[in-house]
């Protein structure tokens, strides 16, 4: 995963539009930040890594951010508009992504 600023460089060719988004706070003083990437990336390859679009926000250096999403703690991860603090289990990030997909059927 890489931090925003990498992510806003990708090539405006690549259509995200059918990708779910997913959201990863992350600071760079977090003792649990990166175990909670790994489950993060981790799960996401079990769900195939091309159905989402990972943005990833450093709030050491973009303090605005957390604010912006309403995040208090490190690390948190945004799904669908629904939100896990701390290291997660890989169901939850599982049924946050269903939840997601469920949500954006018409």
């Amino acid at each position: 995963m890489t931090d925003a600023d990498t992510d806003k460089d990708r090539s405006e060719s690549e259509d995200d539009s059918d990708k779910i988004e997913v959201l990863f706070f992350k600071s760079d003083t977090c003792a649990f930040c990166p175990r909670a990437e790994e489950v993060l990336r981790t799960t996401l390859e079990d769900f195939g890594a091309d159905m989402f679009k990972v943005i990833v926000y450093n709030v050491s250096k973009e303090p605005e951010k957390a604010e912006e999403y309403g995040v208090f703690a490190l690390p948190t991860i945004i799904i669908g508009g629904m939100s896990v603090t701390g290291i997660p289990e890989p169901e939850i990030i599982m049924k946050m992504i269903l939840g997601s997909r469920l949500g954006t059927r018409s």
